[in-house]
């Protein structure tokens, strides 16, 4: 499967127009998965022609790495919004819980970044950078919160912190085929969250 266009570079389309185009192929990957995405059902949903899809993006992948780029861009701008407590266990539980109340739970778009992450090339870098991206931030900037606040030293590492919130969101969506409830998120914060957020041991 290749990302790569054989067609000339798109035609310039109005900002709104493309705006609708990409978040109607995020919600159809929310709804089908990657493999069962079409630029058709993106079009139908966003209530264009597939001619003036294949006139800005010459294939399927071309619009997805759009899209994921799109997702990237609005998490970075705090889509969905970063939730900041003056308690580093509280603020964890809320990003969680928000999450997983969140578009982000979708088990055919979690699979849908999956697949296209094992794909070279631009649409595999994207995909990899939208899973990485959310809790890799809220987890940099709470840590950082709590270290002013000397709830936590600053040398925890937060990309630790972010791998194990990732891992248990993937595993509660991909395994457990739901998202993870309030109660589970508050173990989970409990018993590996906050003890990977102590103090350091050389501190």
């Amino acid at each position: 499967m290749s990302t790569t266009s054989t067609r000339p570079p798109g035609r310039p389309m109005s900002a709104e127009r493309e705006a609708a185009l990409l978040d109607a192929a995020l919600k159809v990957l929310s709804s089908v998965g990657y493999d069962k995405l079409t630029v058709a059902a993106v079009c139908e949903l966003a209530g264009a022609s597939t001619k003036t899809a294949y006139r800005r993006w010459a294939n399927k992948d071309d619009l997805l790495v759009a899209a994921l780029r799109r997702a990237v861009e609005r998490e970075l701008d705090g889509v969905p919004p970063l939730i900041r407590k003056d308690d580093l266990r509280e603020a964890l539980v809320a990003n969680l819980e928000a999450q997983a109340r969140s578009y982000r739970a979708s088990a055919n778009l979690v699979i849908g970044l999956l697949v296209a992450s094992r794909v070279d090339g631009d649409l595999g870098s994207v995909a990899r950078q939208a899973i990485r991206q959310h809790e890799t931030t809220y987890c940099d900037v709470l840590l950082q919160d709590a270290a002013e606040r000397g709830q936590t030293h600053p040398d925890v590492d937060p990309e630790l912190v972010a791998d194990a919130a990732r891992s248990f969101f993937l595993h509660e969506i991909l395994v457990r085929d739901e998202p993870p409830g309030d109660e589970r998120i508050r173990t989970f914060v409990d018993r590996v969250l906050m003890p990977l957020c102590g103090p350091s041991s050389h501190g």
